[in-house]
């Protein structure tokens, strides 16, 4: 089994899009209007065939110093294998092994969820790459409100309390630029050499696309008709993402971000869907998560630098320096 290396421009957004929405692992950053707003360049595997595919694994490309790199964009938190049937060990093998043969650098890669328990049997038996297992946090959203509020932990029952003693005024919006400028004002000074501008042009990108097509939702906390928080949650067949947040002081010490994902839960009153917090593995930020009722998943990432020895020793610096960056958004 050999997967066919398919550029961008030899896709067809309806077939590549029909084929995601009905994978077994059907997510939104594997649509074609999200991958090129968010990837510099991307290729794809496909198999058998690029007209009738069975699985596809999209790559986000870029260049640099002539050589072509696999990395995981902003605002995707992880792509992988998407298939119609259980992918077999052979199967998740060969789309593995044509990776190690055609890209000598791969700063990070993730798969999604559902890949996790093939790629487990891989962990020790591909050591020219190197696996990591990272984790994100889901809430299954059943029955009412009451019902999903019942799952609060005493903790975050009682900071709700607090949040609405602030008297915050909750509002949807189509406008997402007070929450990049929240970002931007709260959020870049923690991070070492500040924010490449083209995140929030990105992120700006991808609203309006996910808003014109009604699957973007943005909240704000207002106080003395001052925003001071802010969220975007992207919705897609089924899954809600919780792809961007910011806060000033005042938003976080009122529990602003809290009352807004609340509100969200009760203007959801009803539906079944997951709800995925895009956890970073960050103790403290995993621990608000999990204080919704949200149970931790697993997925795996790979890396591999396989360059030159100066090349090599540069891309690890990047890849940390960009690590910092991606665990902030």
């Amino acid at each position: 089994m050999t997967p066919i290396l398919t550029d961008r421009a030899q896709i067809c957004d309806t077939t590549w899009n029909d084929h995601i929405h009905k994978s077994l692992q059907c997510v939104i950053y594997a649509q074609t209007f999200y991958l090129d707003i968010v990837c510099e360049h991307w290729e794809a595997l496909v198999w058998p065939t690029i007209q009738h595919p069975e699985i596809v694994m999209p790559l986000p490309i870029r260049r640099k110093t002539g050589f072509r790199i696999i990395y995981q964009p902003l605002f995707c938190q992880y792509l992988g294998l998407f298939s119609l049937k259980p992918l077999t060990a052979f199967e998740l093998e060969s789309f593995i092994r044509f990776l190690s043969k055609e890209f000598s650098y791969i700063s990070a890669y993730h798969f999604n969820p559902e890949n996790s328990i093939g790629m487990s049997a891989f962990a020790s038996a591909r050591p020219d790459f190197h696996f990591s297992k990272k984790h994100t946090h889901w809430l299954h959203m059943r029955g009412t409100y009451e019902q999903l509020n019942a799952g609060y932990s005493s903790d975050r029952k009682r900071n709700l309390k607090r949040s609405k003693a602030v008297n915050w005024l909750i509002r949807r919006s189509a406008d997402i630029n007070p929450l990049i400028t929240l970002f931007a004002e709260n959020q870049t000074e923690r991070i070492p050499g500040g924010v490449d501008p083209n995140a929030f042009v990105r992120i700006k990108a991808l609203f309006n696309v996910l808003r014109a097509r009604k699957q973007a939702e943005v909240y704000y906390a207002i106080s003395d008709g001052q925003i001071q928080a802010g969220i975007l949650v992207a919705e897609f067949a089924g899954r809600a993402i919780y792809l961007f947040n910011a806060a000033d002081q005042t938003g976080r010490t009122g529990n602003a971000r809290t009352l807004m994902l609340d509100q969200y839960f009760r203007d959801c009153n009803g539906k079944s869907m997951i709800f995925d917090f895009e956890s970073p593995e960050v103790g403290s930020i995993a621990s608000f998560y999990r204080s919704f009722g949200s149970r931790p998943v697993s997925f795996y990432a790979i890396s591999r630098n396989e360059l030159w020895f100066p090349f090599r020793c540069v891309q690890n610096w990047r890849k940390l320096f960009f690590k910092t960056i991606q665990g902030l958004f």
